[in-house]
């Protein structure tokens, strides 16, 4: 997906999305700076949850597993 259709589809998801709960699956980070809590799912298992920010600096940082 370009720039400006990734910039769209954050803009109408972020607009849609206010005072609701939505279940966004995404392998885009960058589509992660719209929501509050974070669960990671590898290999089927839940491998991570918690508040967005917390889980991030987990992933960059190594220090949730991934499953094999």
């Amino acid at each position: 997906m370009d720039f400006s259709t990734e910039a769209a589809i954050t803009q109408r998801l972020t607009e849609f999305s206010r005072d609701k709960t939505v279940v966004l699956v995404t392998h885009r980070t960058s589509l992660l700076s719209m929501v509050s809590r974070v669960i990671v799912v590898d290999g089927g298992k839940v491998v991570a949850d918690g508040p967005r920010d917390r889980i991030m600096e987990a992933l960059q940082g190594g220090r949730i597993a991934r499953a094999a």
